[in-house]
């Protein structure tokens, strides 16, 4: 009995205790906005996430790339997703792989180079103010990263500008991000910044939104 009472305690904690790190840390980014460390990106983007919950195949089989596109991610993390979608746009194709933080960079150019990939490119750039011309990409996506800026609306406008007339945006939320925004409200976004929701995919939990201009 007193076995049972333990395996039952620990079963009730685990998401009681996950709810209430995921409401402080909500709190706490909602008073001091500040970017997800790059350490904490190894705990984001685990095995478990990319075997069940948000695979990298399929989500870029659902951004509908093709070879020869020239695509954009906003904040690469690991670079487990930027390479799913490198990889479909050979042999022309490039991903830019952009972020604010160096080291999450430096740590993906390590990981090109033990792997021998040519075709994706980090550099740091600001979301506001994108050093890309208008209309140059094909394909534009962030994997539970747009929620963290500040100014989401703003961010999606500047990826309509340099959106091509016929590309697409697709962005991918999970729950136990912190940031995590609902459905609707990555809807209302896009909408306010003047693009129309193309495909939506997934539940609750894990969602996939395409959107176009």
């Amino acid at each position: 009995m007193h076995v049972a009472l333990i395996i039952f305690l620990a079963i009730i904690g685990i998401p009681i205790s996950f709810i209430i790190y995921h409401t402080i840390v909500r709190i706490v980014r909602k008073i001091h906005p500040f970017p997800i460390p790059h350490f904490v990106t190894n705990l984001i983007d685990n095995p478990v996430r990319r075997k069940y919950w948000q695979k990298p195949d399929e989500l870029a089989d659902r951004m509908g790339v093709k070879p020869g596109d020239v695509v954009l991610e906003v904040g690469p993390g690991k670079g487990t997703y930027t390479m799913a979608v490198a990889s479909r746009i050979l042999p022309e194709g490039v991903v830019y792989a952009i972020d604010i933080q160096q080291p999450v960079l430096d740590r993906l150019e390590k990981r090109l180079e033990e792997e021998g990939v040519t075709n994706i490119i980090p550099k740091i750039d600001d979301a506001y103010k994108l050093s890309f011309e208008d209309e140059s990409l094909d394909v534009i996506f962030a994997i539970a990263c747009l929620p963290e800026i500040p100014k989401p609306i703003n961010v999606l406008k500047e990826f309509k500008r340099i959106l091509k007339p016929d590309g697409r945006i697709s962005l991918c939320e999970l729950f136990i991000d912190p940031d995590y925004p609902l459905r609707r409200t990555e809807k209302k976004w896009a909408k306010k910044a003047g693009l129309i929701l193309k495909e939506e995919y997934g539940n609750w939990w894990a969602y996939q939104l395409n959107f176009g201009k």
